[in-house]
């Protein structure tokens, strides 16, 4: 793949085949990752959150790329409404690694996510996740995030949201 058409093409099939295509391809041409970047962002549904997806799966892996989109991210994430969109990019933001200190907004953002009963459970875990590097890089936030999450442990949907919740209460109380 070669251009932002060809990549289109194999993401107009809603497959990880298609995911793992496309992010092999961008390892090999990086410079198609802006174009797959600004389709992530878009509203081209269902293109958008499929390209997401990409970003999502070479964040697993810790690709080289990843870092350099993480701030654009963090700044899409806050905005887009699509679900499949947001929980791609929860995933990439949990997985990387980035100093907190100029993201008052993701803070915001993942505390209302964690709180808000309609939020999707999945998102929420990453949410914990995320409210954990606050905590670590700003210890003076610990307290005050332990509160939150202990006000939404009660209200966590499910057994395994539970257990993420009290596994992060023990970790940030030590």
């Amino acid at each position: 793949m070669k251009t932002i058409q060809e990549i289109e093409a194999n993401l107009n099939v809603s497959s990880k085949a298609a995911v793992l295509r496309v992010a092999k391809a961008l390892e090999e041409n990086p410079s198609l990752a802006e174009d797959l970047f600004e389709l992530a962002i878009s509203n081209k549904q269902p293109l958008a959150w499929r390209a997401a997806w990409v970003f999502s799966h070479m964040a697993d892996y810790k690709s080289p790329i990843i870092p350099i989109y993480v701030p654009r991210i963090i700044s899409a994430l806050i905005r887009i409404d699509h679900l499949g969109q947001r929980g791609c990019f929860l995933r990439v933001v949990s997985r990387s690694e980035f100093r907190v200190d100029d993201y008052s907004n993701l803070l915001d953002f993942s505390i209302d996510m964690l709180l808000k009963p309609s939020s999707r459970v999945s998102h929420k875990f990453y949410c914990l996740d995320l409210l954990e590097k606050f905590a670590i890089q700003i210890p003076d936030l610990k307290g005050e995030l332990i509160m939150v999450v202990e006000e939404g442990l009660s209200n966590f949907e499910t057994d395994s949201l539970k257990r993420k919740g009290r596994s992060w209460l023990k970790k940030m109380s030590k």
